[in-house]
């Protein structure tokens, strides 16, 4: 299995740039990866030269699926609930910092939750996001369930939970989802340029409104995330999860059984 690796690069100083590297496996996120991921948003966020931060994939076919499901046995589930595999989603929401997602293909369950905690998002025509979980017997975290409400119609919401459709690129732009739809060619030209332009800005001007926005859309989502997590984490002890790992693995239908009250 390759192991992919967290890539990062500082652009004139103020620009830092996180690509997720593992295009062969779509950008899948291994452990590594996810303790990788943590720690480059941790730095950039205590460095007080860098003023605004891009997080793309690499390749052209996916910004990332999230966890990487097929390395994850149904005996060994657990650890994908244990925090640091949950707050990784978490890290562009929480860092100071405007964080812009350069978004260059599929971005699926946990790398659809990279996407919508990030402050600014541009994706390519070809992009599309989607809500895996109820194929895979999991309760949607990270703020699939608690937050992506306050960001797309909760008709739509509910259709990529319940339905599992994906959302296409124009579909969330249509929404406000999305800035801007790019070519793939000047995907991350565009983004940087973007990242650039904030850079030149009062910093105190930047964090101070990414404060404010977040308490003005998620004032009363703290319930709702802590739901969201113990839900995610009841499920994840059930059948539903096992059957639903196991079906992904052989390439099958999920049998699942009845909901337990």
């Amino acid at each position: 299995m390759t192991e992919g690796s967290i890539r990062t690069e500082v652009l004139d100083e103020r620009v830092a740039v996180i690509t997720i590297d593992r295009p062969e496996k779509r950008n899948a996120l291994t452990t590594g990866m996810v303790a990788s991921l943590t720690q480059a948003f941790q730095v950039y966020d205590t460095d007080p030269e860098i003023r605004c931060i891009v997080l793309t994939g690499a390749g052209d076919n996916a910004f990332c699926a999230g966890h990487d499901i097929k390395a994850i046995t149904p005996t060994d589930r657990g650890h994908l609930y244990e925090e640091a595999h949950m707050q990784v989603f978490f890290a562009p929401r929480d860092t100071s910092k405007p964080v812009i997602a350069a978004i260059n293909g599929s971005a699926y369950a946990g790398g659809f939750c990279l996407a919508l905690n990030c402050d600014l998002r541009i994706a390519t025509p070809e992009a599309s996001f989607a809500i895996p979980a109820a194929r895979l017997g999991i309760v949607p975290i990270a703020g699939q369930s608690a937050r992506l409400p306050h960001l797309l119609p909760s008709a739509i919401v509910t259709e990529m939970v319940m339905l599992g459709k994906p959302l296409t690129s124009q579909r969330a732009e249509h929404f406000g989802f999305l800035n801007a739809i790019v070519p793939q060619a000047d995907l991350l030209d565009h983004a940087v340029e973007m990242a650039r332009e904030i850079s030149t800005l009062s910093a105190v001007t930047t964090r101070s409104y990414k404060r404010i926005m977040q308490t003005t859309l998620f004032e009363n989502v703290p319930a709702a995330d802590a739901m969201e997590y113990w839900l995610a984490m009841a499920a994840g002890q059930g059948p539903d999860l096992a059957e639903g790992l196991a079906a992904f693995a052989e390439r099958r239908p999920p049998a699942f059984g009845p909901a337990l009250r």
